[in-house]
């Protein structure tokens, strides 16, 4: 019975409803709003690090967040035992400063400067005006850019909050991507996935950039200031490297109160008027922004994030005034992301392409069009892939728990042992790299017999290449770039292809255990691999047998394809891109 399908009027009843039932939602439980940004960033930052720690040492997706969140915990409590007593004293002198440059300002006395008749020019209201304003606005802004990460312990729910759903994100940030793109039709996944590109590229800019620029200014500015004299030169620094999240506004509210502190104060050691000092000061505050502006920017943050002045001003002092904080030091990247998304609906609108000039628009069928990306090249596993495996010893096993045979039959005892060895495959070649990495050799090689056993790997000179894989191949290579990972020697590999018939022209890169950019790691050598190729990661399709294998392209951003073969179930494949029962099925997608 097929359903009725709606009409126009009761789409837009519907779609009237939802919209209404999310705007209730969001003003119920606007207070989960801070914390699930600030969720959001925790998962956008440590995104790269859990992939870094994943393709190093072939943990799984949750293990590899554990890491990461352990290490992050472990640095943030002895982070604030080395550095802590250091920045309560820099804290403590930047807030002297500022309170001794407040009293100075507002109890000035420098009388007239310009005095014509019974007119007269002062600049003592002019400062006391400033001193007041400091005094409202700067100190709290202060205090209040140092105390936003910290903010988030005041709360302990908040915190939990924070992290629980940073890891879930982090951990299914796959399966999240995933799900978003499927439920795209498929003339706009392209569009979408260049989108998403450019986007996560400015974020990455601002955030690296920021953070870097802030580190780099900050240390720059108490050299110097140091040399020169000012008092309380960190305190300064330390002001200077929190003006670097508020961009183009920043530097110059760092640098205006530096000046003047330098006014009222003078150099620690320079017998110079203050005066000239403070002009002294500006000159080389006036020369670090230049400095910045001119060399540090452009490579740290880049051309995504490149705002006009004027809207990088009335975005912050709009945003301090709207939401506070958290707009403030966000708002930047929200601009530069409006102004991509904003570009590509104009282009739309006037029926020009939204990318680069060798961006093709995908049709609703092209094959090589997997989970949104355009495949250029695929890399095989391959044993369990390409060849046969050896479940001798899973089948030794279970004969030999013939006793078992009322509840545990023979057949399931089989399937049972025989995917456990496809899950020894990990820990297996983890042995192995362990021991050419100590370079006991010797051993490795008294060992290799009953390891290939361990792993399911025939020898060599049983190796035997699966049924069609030979024309799936062939035919592959007249419009792919093919390559071939494996963890047997690079000799092994040669005799194999050989007695296989397969041509050496027929993969453009081979990575063997001995070749030394497999040495590493998994992830390297996929790595190394991909270079080979001259393509990037999301242009690739690894194929592997089991999760394991697969992981070093979850970490490095390669399009992933589980092959099941009769033994896998589809849960061993949660966060693959594509699933396939059997090699052949991979041609209707290529």
């Amino acid at each position: 019975m097929t359903s009725k399908r709606w009409s126009t009027t009761t789409k837009i009843i519907v779609a009237s409803l939802l919209a209404l039932l999310a705007v209730i939602l969001l003003i119920t439980f606007r207070a989960m709003i801070r914390p699930t940004i600030v969720a959001l960033l925790l998962t956008f930052v440590l995104h790269q690090p859990v992939n870094w720690v994943q393709g190093r040492t072939g943990w799984s997706r949750g293990v590899s967040v554990g890491g990461v969140y352990l290490f992050l915990i472990l640095l943030l409590i002895i982070t604030p035992a080395a550095f802590l007593p250091r920045l309560v004293d820099s804290l403590q002198s930047l807030s002297t400063a500022l309170g001794t440059l407040v009293d100075a300002l507002q109890t000035s006395a420098l009388g007239p400067i310009f005095q014509f008749g019974g007119f007269q020019v002062s600049l003592d209201n002019l400062f006391q005006q400033v001193g007041t304003i400091i005094q409202d606005v700067l100190s709290p802004a202060a205090a209040g850019a140092l105390g936003f990460a910290l903010s988030l312990t005041t709360t302990v729910l908040s915190t939990i909050y924070v992290l629980v759903l940073g890891f879930w994100l982090l951990k299914d940030i796959s399966i999240l991507q995933r799900t978003i793109l499927n439920s795209i039709p498929v003339d706009y996944r392209e569009d979408v996935r260049h989108l998403g590109a450019e986007l996560s590229a400015i974020w990455y800019a601002f955030l690296r950039g920021q953070f870097v620029l802030a580190i780099v200014v900050g240390v720059m500015t108490w050299i110097i200031m140091a040399i020169v004299g000012l008092p309380n030169a960190a305190g300064f620094a330390l002001l200077a490297a929190l003006m670097e999240f508020l961009p183009t506004v920043g530097p110059g509210i760092s640098g205006a109160i530096g000046t003047l502190f330098a006014l009222f104060q003078g150099s620690v050691w320079l017998p110079v008027n203050p005066l000239i000092f403070a002009l002294i000061v500006m000159v080389l505050y006036i020369i670090i922004t230049q400095i910045e502006s001119v060399y540090l920017i452009p490579r740290l943050v880049g051309r995504r994030v490149n705002l006009h002045p004027a809207v990088t001003f009335t975005g912050i002092i709009s945003a301090a005034l709207v939401f506070g904080l958290l707009g403030v030091l966000l708002i930047t990247p929200t601009i530069a992301s409006a102004r991509t998304l904003l570009n590509y609906i104009l282009r739309k609108l006037r029926d020009e392409e939204p990318f680069e000039n060798n961006y093709t628009q995908s049709d609703v069928r092209i094959p090589g069009l997997i989970a949104g990306h355009r495949i250029q090249a695929v890399i095989f596993d391959l044993d369990g892939v390409i060849t046969e495996l050896d479940f001798g010893l899973a089948d030794q096993i279970a004969d030999r728990l013939s006793w078992t045979e009322r509840v545990w039959p023979l057949e399931s005892r089989r399937k049972a042992f025989r995917r456990l060895l496809l899950k020894m495959e990990g820990p297996v070649n983890w042995w192995i790299s362990l021991l050419l990495w100590v370079q006991l050799y010797d051993d490795l090689e008294r060992m290799t017999g009953f390891l290939n056993r361990a792993r399911a790997f025939p020898p060599v000179e049983e190796l035997t290449i699966r049924p069609g894989v030979s024309a799936l191949l062939q035919e592959l290579s007249y419009s792919y770039q093919l390559g071939l990972l494996t963890s047997r020697p690079r000799g092994e590999v040669d005799l194999f292809m050989q007695k296989a018939g397969l041509s050496p022209a027929l993969f453009q890169v081979i990575t063997a255990q001995d070749d030394p950019r497999s040495s590493t790691s998994p992830s390297e050598a996929l790595t190394q691999a991909v270079k080979s190729l001259d393509v990037t990661p999301n242009q690739v399709l690894m194929v592997g047998d089991s999760e394991w294998k697969l992981r070093p392209a979850q970490a490095s951003g390669a399009v992933r394809c589980g092959l099941l073969g009769g033994l896998a179930v589809a849960a061993d494949f949660a966060d693959t891109d594509l699933l396939l029962h059997d090699l052949s099925e991979l041609s209707a997608w290529l």
